[in-house]
């Protein structure tokens, strides 16, 4: 016999994961950088309460550094909902609903304090507070905190399948101490101190492919100090998206305002244009794709903050060759023109770039040819560059090595360059141990100007592998040397050669060391291939509700409760009609379900009604009801009354209206059976009648089917088919006439 503590350990499940973690950086004339400490996440499910996440991150070396900090309940069902309750490090993104557009970047809303949340499958309110957070950090983040406050709710909705929308509040308070100790967080022009806004998203799916994605927003800020313009609080993003296998377009407009999403350490807002991309297979081995934009910001034409306008297309081809030849073809263009309030002119720049690929494998290589032809003009100053780079990757079983050389060159009106750029790497794994390698030489073409030379030198080594008691290791050391040199070519500082001036103006030497050892452990009962924590905590505490409903006997005399009917929810549980027909599904979990007539378990004497199969929607802590019909079945008995010996075996009778036939036994009688109760017509078809005989009686008659009442007389008659009378034909014989004399009297 098991006891409770034991049921609860096989119903809870749980994982976790302990890391150690280093990172070691340093540098020609800079200082040791330390970061090393503790990671530690788990998430622990229990059976009536949810699931329980724990993360602590933290790091020591210049001062303690914490990482993401929260710990959690998640998936608690309480009257009728999913609550979420966090506090520590939250994040989540600025996307209510669905976004087919990427080529606008909007930040995600992260802070340190608390966000509840609940949830159904087709809504959920959230509410958060807390102080804005951002990521820090070269190779193990941790959070920054700013002096910012963030404070929100928001509302996600599902209307059926094709409409879901979504609106939420944003309120931000900055610290003026920010202005001082923070200032790089602030945009130009975008120093608030507090702001509010209120934005709608909305995806509606008209069909499979089509879909319309629409933003609106009303924010309004302060700032720190008096601005010399208006805001514009309105802010939009609206466009439709079309998909299919073999052509896609996006194509949208955005207008957002200063007072858009004003978080510290990001920018947004501020822009407007519209922007269109689109996909197109004509043929199996080609694929064609594009894209076109035209952008401005300064909505409120501010003069003192800088104004941009950019105007830009990508054209390009994939294709599938002959002898497995790949190659691939864009071209991209795009202008730009700045107008700073400190120059007395704008600034354009026009850029071109052509680039082209072709590859083929062969045996265990994988040859490319790449080129990238680029034309530069800034401020009226032209130059070219041009990248041309051959590389081979091999594989051998479990070894994998490549490599490649690029040469560079760069034209201008001061000067020509041509510098040569090398790239190899080597990966091996031999059972659970992974080796890897990764290096590159050369000058750095598009840092080197007419004043000086760059000369780039990088090496990366790795390692992971597991070690003892399940523990494993990943480990990976860099060295980054970037070598600055006067250019020969300038005169101007490089002076008389003779003199030996040193040409060196810059020796940047920087390596570093990471580490982690870390160990996962489980517990509780075993999850299935590829399944998360979260989907088990979900599978294991639905939010419930019940489906109840009648089962009713579609009789003559009215309905009547049809008991020991069978129905099957989800192909799955049975419930059984009681004696007035009620049938109940208890704890069924929100969200769609299947309940029909379970067709094999159906009483013989029983027929399904029109409608077996009902599909019912589930919402918490409520009934859901349904109902289904039956028919009782009865049956039709008859007889056809023939002259003695007449073979009437052959003759068809058909219930009219449906597909029913039967013919008759030898003594005349027929049948049709498993009818539900109503009233029907029997017709006998008279082309199937013995030659010879016809219907006494009607060929069509109406009767009853019914389970109690007396059965409905059907009775057809057959007889001789009269003989048609013959024609009689009569001979006029001639009469002969003979008058006498005297006699008015002809005698015969």
């Amino acid at each position: 016999m098991f006891h409770c503590s034991e049921i609860r350990a096989q119903e809870s499940a749980g994982q976790a994961e302990v890391a150690i973690q280093g990172y070691y950086l340093t540098g020609s004339g800079q200082p040791l950088t330390e970061t090393s400490g503790i990671a530690e996440n788990s998430t622990q499910f229990i059976k009536g309460l949810g699931l329980i996440t724990t993360n602590v991150e933290g790091y020591g070396g210049d001062g303690f550094r914490a990482g993401s900090l929260f710990m959690g309940l998640q998936g608690a069902p309480i009257w009728g909902w999913h609550w979420d309750f966090l506090g520590g490090d939250f994040h989540f993104s600025s996307y209510l609903v669905e976004n087919p557009f990427s080529n606008v970047y909007t930040p995600e809303i992260a802070g340190r304090g608390v966000q509840i949340a609940m949830r159904r499958t087709d809504r959920t309110y959230q509410f958060f507070a807390g102080e804005d957070t951002v990521l820090e950090g070269p190779r193990i983040p941790f959070r920054f905190i700013l002096p910012q406050r963030v404070i929100g709710a928001s509302m996600q909705q599902k209307v059926g399948t094709r409409l879901a929308f979504g609106v939420r509040f944003l309120n931000l308070e900055t610290n003026p101490s920010a202005l001082i100790k923070d200032p790089t967080y602030f945009s130009p022009g975008h120093s608030f101190q507090s702001s509010n806004s209120v934005t709608v998203q909305s995806t509606y799916r008209f069909s499979e492919h089509l879909k319309f994605y629409g933003e609106a927003g009303y924010g309004r800020a302060s700032s720190f100090t008096p601005s010399l313009v208006g805001q514009q609080p309105f802010s939009l993003l609206i466009g439709p998206s079309w998909e299919t296998s073999k052509f896609s377009i996006r194509a949208n407009y955005v207008r957002q305002s200063t007072s858009y999403m004003p978080l510290l350490g990001y920018f947004a807002g501020d822009r407007k244009g519209p922007y269109v991309e689109g996909h197109y297979r004509p043929l199996g081995r080609v694929e064609l794709y594009g894209s076109a934009s035209a952008y401005a910001n300064n909505l409120e034409n501010n003069p003192h903050v800088p104004s941009f306008t950019s105007s830009g297309y990508t054209a390009g081809a994939s294709f599938t060759l002959p002898w497995k030849f790949s190659a691939g073809a864009s071209l991209t263009s795009l202008r730009l023109t700045e107008l700073d309030p400190s120059q007395p002119i704008a600034l354009p720049s026009n850029n071109l770039q052509i680039s082209l690929t072709v590859s083929r494998p062969l045996r265990r290589h994988n040859l490319r040819f790449s080129l990238i032809d680029m034309k530069l003009n800034t401020n009226s100053l032209p130059q070219s560059q041009r990248f041309e780079e051959i590389e081979d990757t091999f594989t051998w079983k479990h070894l994998v090595l490549g490599g490649a050389t690029r040469l560079q060159s760069s034209q201008s009106s001061t000067q020509n360059l041509n510098t040569l750029f090398f790239r190899g790497s080597i990966q091996a794994n031999i059972k659970k141990i992974s080796v890897y390698g990764y290096v590159e030489k050369g000058n750095d073409l598009v840092n080197q100007s007419v004043f000086s030379t760059n000369s780039v030198s990088s090496t990366v080594v790795g390692l992971s592998a597991p070690l003892f008691n399940g523990w494993s290791l990943h480990f990976e050391a860099f060295k980054n040397q970037l070598l600055t040199s006067l250019n020969p070519a300038n005169i101007f500082l490089f002076g008389n050669s003779d003199q030996g001036l040193n040409t060196q103006l810059a020796d940047f030497n920087q390596r570093s060391i990471y580490f982690r050892i870390s160990k996962r452990y489980s517990w509780g009962k075993a999850l299935d291939q590829g399944s998360t924590m979260q989907q088990y905590a979900a599978a294991q505490a639905p939010l419930v509700g019940s489906i109840q409903g009648f089962v009713m006997e579609a009789a003559l005399a009215g309905a009547r409760p049809a008991p020991n009917v069978t129905i099957i929810l989800d192909h799955n549980r049975t419930a059984v009609s009681d004696t007035t027909g009620r049938y109940a599904f208890a704890d069924v979990p929100e969200g769609l379900h299947q309940v029909e007539l379970n067709m094999e378990e159906l009483p013989a004497d029983y027929a399904p009604g029109p409608a077996d199969v009902a599909h019912v929607s589930v919402v918490p802590r409520t009934i859901a009801r349904t109902d289904f019909d039956v028919l009782r079945l009865a049956n039709l008995t008859g007889k056809i009354v023939a002259p003695k010996d007449v073979q009437i075996g052959n003759v068809v009778l058909r219930l009219v209206g449906t597909k029913l036939y039967t013919t008759p036994y030898g003594d005349g009688t027929f049948s049709f059976y498993n009818l539900g109760e109503g009233r029907y017509e029997v017709e006998i078809d008279v082309q199937t009648l013995p030659e010879g005989y016809i219907l006494a009686s009607p060929a069509r008659m109406a009767v009853v089917a019914s389970s109690t009442g007396p059965a409905s007389t059907i009775g057809f008659e057959l007889k001789i088919k009269p003989q048609a009378q013959k024609p009689v034909r009569e001979i006029l014989k001639q009469e002969i006439h003979v008058n006498t004399p005297g006699s008015s009297t002809p005698r015969h």
